[in-house]
């Protein structure tokens, strides 16, 4: 479960590198670039998080205790 995690969100780091480099290239080319790289970011960034919500609701991950508020 959590390679798939890891792998997921270097996928949505090489996808926003990708958009940079488009930014720096510039022109209609680099334009269309970054706008699909970032909507594939996007798309990736949703699906994992909607992911995860399920995966704890079925009960794949369970929660690790951490807790902020101290406890007496």
């Amino acid at each position: 479960m959590s390679l798939f995690v890891i792998v997921i969100l270097a996928l949505i780091f090489v996808f926003l590198g990708s958009a940079v480099i488009g930014l720096l290239r510039g022109g209609k080319a680099g334009s269309d670039r970054m706008f699909k790289a970032l909507r594939m970011r996007i798309i990736l960034s949703v699906l994992l998080f909607v992911f995860l919500l399920l995966a704890g609701l079925l009960g794949w991950i369970e929660p690790n205790g951490f807790n902020l508020l101290p406890t007496q």
